[in-house]
């Protein structure tokens, strides 16, 4: 009984030291130690002991900022800071993190400013000389723009702690603001001097330098902080920045050479370098440097391995990339980040047909992980669903992945594209102008913002940004590409091949290609032949330039070529509904109309979901006068796509002339309610107040038509049969001999002498 009764006395005594103090002391002798996640263990058990305990919670709050869990640490000192109202430490610690929170905030909230103000008029009122106080004081008067109050309360700091280097670099910094120059930069060149370790105060005078185009004084202060910390890689790799800036490749290479070197003090100096490589756009080295690191550490063989493949990817090395990836799988089946590399490499290649097994991998990982948001699956997902044809689904994947992380300008970008592919340029440049907010410096984003302003009509914009990037990089190939094909868009045709001439050296089948319309409007079109056979010797393989080299030879009037080189490309394809398309197309060029028909059949039900397929068919049907079948197909059209304009506006027209004139006005009305001011919209529907006998209106359309597009004479031919139709003969033949005088050789230039014959 004696031996029971000692046993209960020892476990009250235990109880009795793990009183919330206890847990607390336990806790700082876990934090001593490094052993944060133990130390939070026990102040949450302290405070399970007592929620009010509010060195608990300033505990927990130290613990966070170790771990670099911010927010948990801010409401910890919060809470910490209502229940120990005047604990200095607790203020200072809180205010640290609310100014922190504030300044990295772009909408800068008034909650964080104003509780970061209070705090620091707290600590002043509790101790004039605050150093905290002061300096925080300072920050914000130097956010508030007010540079001799900031100067002020940062002197007096410092005379609190005097060359203070975080409050010493803040007074140098509105120093500079302000234009005193040599003041600033001999005080931090003092503060250099004392503060060896302090990188902040370097990088205040290297900027300065830089700004000021003082080249040798900015390179001097950086091999100083090299000098004054040998064994920071950081600063280092700095340093082969600035030569990578200066444009001096051969002084980058031999900087980063003592990384590579020194293994002992940089084991990591390879995968430093590759790094460094990959950010600069070096793919070449970067790759190499990746596998330098592999062969110098086997046991990260993984690690680097997919090092290398972002690199090979980044340089369009696809073979290289896919090869690798398969090294990965087949050593490591399940190796998520391989998995999402080969869904990238299907993406990449193009194929629609790749869409489906890119989409079961994508999916399979989304399963994989249920719970977890991952914004970076959800875009590439949205490009898999791109690839497929799926726009909409593309669309909500993509916003899908913004909802789940709002700073995000890859799946801006995405979406851009998209909108451009859908022909809503107006939110294509919402989006590119979204892009290039979250990352100014993005060239793509750049790009698109361009294409996008030229897609709505702003062409003088988009050459401002291309003509900035080519300032910025001359061999922007990209950017000139982009020049060439909107000389192209304006129908500058000598121009676009001036541009595209100097870019099909390199081999990009978008310049080939393009540089082949060139030729095509300048109707020189044996240069756009030869343009894509050399195309073909440098790339054998390449389907864009097949399928331009198919439809030039149409152009050029050699349809028997043309038809037996579209069947080459769709043996090779046979189930591309596009290819079906083309060659349905040189058919009808051909004027065997029926061949067309088949073709376009087969382009229709290989992609029965798809809207172009099926307005080529319906619109070849009513070219055959299988009108029963052209309105069954254009009212199933109006059904599956019934808010997009050119299905709304085509069947319209057609069933003007063959259906319900109610319907066809319906159908036309919508149309052009969703694309005001759409001049071949208004022209249909025009077209239908002529046949419903409401001449005045149609008049009205028509001559709006003629004075806003005096160049397009189908409109000066709508309005004569109006005038005609009305009874005003005279009119009707006025502007008849109008079109035929100012556009001769128009495509309707026959029912034009037709309808004048008749008024003769």
């Amino acid at each position: 009984m004696k031996k029971t009764v000692g046993i209960c006395l020892a476990l009250l005594a235990v109880t009795a030291c793990t009183s919330k103090l206890g847990y607390v002391d336990k806790g700082n002798a876990f934090f001593r130690q490094g052993k944060y996640a133990d130390a939070e263990i026990n102040y949450r058990k302290a405070l399970q002991k007592d929620r009010n305990y509010g060195e608990a919670y300033y505990r927990l709050g130290l613990t966070a900022l170790q771990q670099a869990h911010g927010a948990e640490a801010y409401n910890a000192f919060l809470r910490a800071q209502q229940l120990l109202p005047d604990n200095i430490e607790v203020k200072e610690k809180l205010a640290e993190l609310s100014l922190g929170y504030y300044l990295r905030d772009p909408k800068r909230p008034e909650r964080l400013y104003q509780q970061t103000q209070q705090l620091a008029a707290e600590l002043l009122a509790q101790d004039p000389n605050s150093f905290e106080g002061l300096r925080l004081k300072g920050l914000l008067a130097r956010e508030d723009r007010k540079p001799q109050d900031a100067i002020s309360y940062f002197q007096k700091a410092l005379q609190v702690r005097p060359w203070d280097p975080r409050v010493t670099t803040a007074l140098v910094q509105v120093l500079l603001e302000t234009g005193r120059y040599p003041e600033a930069e001999k005080t931090a060149l003092e503060l250099v001097g004392r503060e060896k370790t302090f990188g902040p105060a370097y990088d205040v005078l290297y900027n300065f330098y830089s700004r000021a185009n003082r080249a040798a004084d900015a390179e001097n202060i950086i091999k100083l902080k090299v000098a004054n910390n040998p064994k920071r890689a950081d600063y280092i790799v700095q340093l082969a920045g600035h030569y990578a800036r200066v444009r001096k490749p051969a002084d980058v290479k031999r900087t980063l050479q003592r990384l590579i070197d020194d293994p002992q003090d940089f084991p990591d100096g390879q995968l430093r370098a590759g790094d460094f490589y990959l950010a600069e756009k070096d793919y070449p080295q970067a790759i190499a440097s990746y596998q330098a690191a592999e062969r110098s550490n086997p046991k990260d063989k993984l690690g680097f391995e997919k090092k290398a493949l972002v690199a090979m990817l980044a340089a369009s090395r696809f073979d290289d990339a896919s090869r690798l990836v398969d090294q990965i799988l087949k050593e490591s089946p399940d190796d998520n980040l391989a998995l999402r590399m080969r869904a990238d490499l299907l993406i990449n290649s193009g194929k629609p047909e790749n869409a489906a097994p890119a989409l079961q991998i994508l999916q399979s990982l989304q399963k994989s992980h249920p719970n977890d948001t991952d914004p970076g699956l959800r875009l590439t997902l949205g490009r898999a669903y791109l690839l497929k044809g799926d726009l909409e689904t593309a669309r909500a994947e993509l916003k899908e992945a913004l909802r789940e992380q709002k700073d995000f300008p890859a799946a801006q970008y995405e979406l851009g594209r998209l909108d451009l592919l859908r022909r809503k340029p107006e939110e294509a440049l919402e989006a590119a102008n979204a892009a290039v907010a979250m990352a100014p410096s993005n060239h793509r984003a750049r790009l698109l913002q361009a294409w996008s302003l030229a897609a709505n009509g702003d062409e003088d914009k988009a050459r401002v940004i291309l003509d900035q990037l080519l300032k910025e990089s001359p061999k922007d190939a990209d950017a000139r590409l982009q020049l060439g094909l909107l000389s192209l868009r304006d129908r500058n045709y000598q121009e676009a091949a001036n541009i595209l001439e100097n870019l099909r050296q390199g081999g990009n089948p978008s310049a080939i290609t393009s540089l082949a319309d060139a030729y095509v409007g300048l109707r020189q079109f044996d240069k756009a032949l030869a343009t894509l056979g050399d195309g073909l010797k440098q790339s054998p393989g390449s389907i864009p330039i097949r399928e331009q080299l198919a439809r030039t030879t149409a152009l050029a009037g050699d349809y028997d070529l043309a038809v037996k080189r579209f069947q080459q490309l769709i043996d090779q394809d046979p189930k591309s509904s596009p290819l079906r398309m083309r060659l349905g197309e040189v058919y009808q060029a051909k004027g065997d109309l029926k061949n067309a028909l088949v073709f376009y059949k087969q382009a229709h039900d290989l992609a029965p979901n798809e809207l172009t397929p099926a307005l080529v068919l319906a619109d070849a049907l009513a070219k055959a006068d299988r009108n029963d079948e052209a309105k069954v197909l254009y009212r199933q059209i109006v059904q599956s796509h019934p808010d997009n304009p050119p299905a709304l506006n085509n069947a319209a027209f057609f069933l003007s002339d063959h259906g319900d004139l109610e319907e066809a006005q319906r159908l036309a009305e919508k149309a052009l309610e969703k694309v005001p001011g759409q001049p071949g919209f208004y022209d249909t529907l025009g077209y239908v107040y002529l046949k419903r006998g409401q001449r005045e209106a149609a008049i009205r359309a028509f001559s709006d038509l003629v004075r806003r597009y005096p160049t397009l004479s189908i409109f000066h031919y709508h309005l004569a049969l109006a005038l005609y139709e009305k009874g005003d003969r005279s009119a009707a033949k006025k502007e008849l001999q109008k079109a035929l005088a100012d556009h001769p050789g128009s495509a309707i230039e026959p029912r034009i002498k037709q309808l004048l014959s008749s008024l003769s």
